[in-house]
């Protein structure tokens, strides 16, 4: 589309000039000065150290058509007659330039939003198995990768920035897909890169120490969390695990139709579990659910993949998934590269070895004590501190 009829579509943006450029067809956009291509538009986006925007006359000289950036940047190098616009607040702009070029793929889906400090990569792959099994076509996007029928990226974020991200949500509306499944970081919510999907459903899995050296406090970090569950971007309902203290005080924010809430143990949740039976190979137990009770079986260790499972049939049942499907299909799910995977080199090895990814003080103690009660023996725990990203938590 020509960048006239693109920027008439982004709220915050108001046109007060007429250059000829704003007849130009825009075929792409570009974040990076030096990757800009003939017919792109550039998105100066302000960084930590830097603001990206300063580059726009590199964007040019490499083909951008023009290029939108921070009112800083344009004072600080004026244009001559390129067609450079200065917005009040890119993080706002890029989001929702990426949606509208992408004709708001994010809207035709129905999207499952999941957040919280552990367990997003589980209950991403549980949501994505269930309506896969259900023969609903999904994408997923996460930590590990994106990927939907036919296609799969090793992925560089949690959730990507938004040209990235509204690009690979138009991909898999195009491939035939009818879901998708996200994980969205705390960092993504407070950038903004998410602005422009609708999600049919979020969840809260929990909230423990991370990402201190982004998030002032603690309390900061949850109201990061909390925007997803906003009317900015929740359209149906929230599952939030009442097991945990910041999901309880999420509740007590929404009217009580728009929740469910789950818990391991507590009887007065919306899923909740009993008769439970820990095995080296899972958990076994009675599932409660607004839909009746079921029996059970889960192919995964540990308290906290108990939880993951709940928060995940519940957002099966609110897309429309029938109970018994869905705890039939349990017993069938393969598991997360990387969370708590097994390692087998050779049927003789006398020696268990299990990979997970618990990378903060809470989930590498609720590893250790899912793994205890399966190993005779000694336990070695070997784990790494890389990076230099919230060393409070290391």
């Amino acid at each position: 589309m020509k960048l006239r009829e693109l920027l008439a579509k982004v709220p915050s943006i108001s046109l007060a000039n007429n250059h000829p450029a704003l007849e130009t067809e825009i075929t792409g956009l570009a974040t990076n000065s030096h990757a800009c291509q003939t017919g792109d538009l550039f998105l100066g986006m302000p960084g930590t150290r830097v603001d990206g925007g300063e580059f726009w006359e590199s964007a040019i000289a490499n083909g951008a058509v023009a290029a939108l950036v921070s009112q800083q940047a344009a004072q600080k190098h004026q244009a001559k007659n390129e067609c450079v616009i200065p917005v009040a607040d890119m993080t706002q702009t890029c989001p929702e330039v990426a949606t509208a070029f992408y004709d708001y793929p994010g809207q035709k889906m129905k999207m499952v939003g999941i957040t919280g400090t552990n367990g997003k990569t589980t209950t991403t792959h549980l949501v994505e198995f269930l309506l896969n099994k259900a023969q609903l076509p999904t994408a997923l996007f996460g930590t590990l990768y994106a990927r939907w029928p036919g296609f799969e990226e090793t992925a560089a974020y949690t959730t990507p920035f938004p040209v990235k991200l509204q690009k690979q949500l138009a991909q898999a509306v195009a491939a035939g897909s009818k879901y998708g499944v996200m994980e969205v970081s705390s960092h993504s919510l407070h950038q903004k890169r998410v602005w422009g999907c609708s999600f049919e459903v979020a969840v809260f899995t929990n909230l423990t120490q991370d990402h201190l050296d982004y998030h002032k406090d603690m309390d900061d970090y949850f109201e990061a969390k909390a925007l997803l569950f906003s009317s900015d971007y929740l359209k149906g309902r929230a599952i939030v695990n009442a097991d945990d203290p910041y999901g309880q005080k999420l509740i007590a924010r929404m009217k009580p139709d728009q929740v469910w809430s789950y818990s391991t143990s507590n009887t007065s949740a919306d899923l909740w579990a009993s008769n439970l039976e820990y095995q080296p190979t899972g958990v076994k137990g009675i599932l409660h659910t607004p839909q009746g009770e079921i029996p059970f079986s889960l192919p995964l260790v540990g308290q906290y993949n108990l939880s993951n499972m709940l928060a995940a049939v519940g957002t099966a049942l609110h897309l429309g998934l029938d109970l018994a499907m869905v705890v039939a299909q349990l017993s069938e799910f393969p598991g997360v590269p990387g969370r708590m995977e097994k390692v087998q080199v050779s049927n003789e090895q006398d020696v268990s070895v299990i990979v997970d990814y618990a990378h903060t003080p809470d989930s590498l103690e609720n590893l250790l004590k899912a793994a205890r009660p399966f190993i005779p023996g000694r336990m070695i725990c070997v784990f790494g501190c890389g990076g230099d990203r919230d060393r409070t938590k290391r």
